[in-house]
C-alpha cells in the first residue's frame, strides 16, 4: 500500500471518529433535555395526583433559593400551595360536569441552556378552568400562568431542580 493510500485511509478513519463523537455528543445533550423535560412531566403528574412526595422527588436535597426555600421546608411549602390552589378550584366547581381543571407544566427547550452538570431555563405551570360541552368544545373560564426561572443540577446521572425563582 502506498503512502498516499495510507494517509487517505487514516484521514477517512479520523473523519469517521470525529463524526461519531459529534453524534454521541448530540445524543448526550438530547438525553439531558429528555431527562429535564421528564421533570416537568413528573411535576405535572404530582400536581394532578396531589402528591407532594412525587413533586419533591424532582428537587435536589441541596436545594436553596433567595426566599429561604430548602428541600427540608419543601421550598417554602411550594408544592403544598400549588396543590391547595388546584384543590380549591376543584372544590369550587364541585359536581358541575361541564367544568374541569387542567394542569400543564412545561420547560421550553428554547429557554434551556445545559452546561455539563448544570442547566438553567424556565418552567411554566398553567392551571386552567375549562367549561366543556360534550368534552369536545371547551372554553377557558380561568387561566393562571406561573413562570419560574429554574436551575438544574445533574446528581450522578439524574437531573434535579436546585433553585426556583418566580
Amino acid at each position: 500500500m502506498s503512502l498516499k493510500k495510507k494517509i487517505l485511509s487514516l484521514v477517512l478513519v479520523i473523519s469517521w471518529l470525529v463524526l461519531l463523537l459529534l453524534l454521541e455528543g448530540c445524543n448526550l445533550l438530547s438525553s439531558d433535555k429528555t431527562q429535564i423535560n421528564q421533570i416537568a412531566e413528573n411535576i405535572q403528574k404530582a400536581l394532578e395526583e396531589k402528591d407532594v412526595d412525587l413533586f419533591m422527588e424532582n428537587i435536589s436535597s441541596n436545594y436553596s433559593d433567595e426566599e429561604g426555600g430548602t428541600y427540608d421546608n419543601h421550598i417554602n411549602s411550594l408544592p403544598e400551595q400549588l396543590i391547595s390552589q388546584i384543590q380549591d378550584a376543584e372544590d369550587l366547581i364541585g359536581n358541575f360536569p361541564l367544568l374541569k381543571i387542567e394542569t400543564k407544566v412545561t420547560i421550553p427547550e428554547a429557554d434551556l441552556t445545559i452546561l455539563d452538570t448544570l442547566a438553567t431555563g424556565k418552567m411554566k405551570i398553567e392551571i386552567t378552568l375549562k367549561a366543556c360541552v360534550a368534552w369536545v368544545i371547551c372554553s377557558d373560564l380561568y387561566h393562571d400562568n406561573i413562570e419560574y426561572n429554574v436551575d438544574f443540577i445533574k446528581e450522578d446521572e439524574d437531573w434535579k431542580i436546585i433553585s426556583l425563582a418566580e
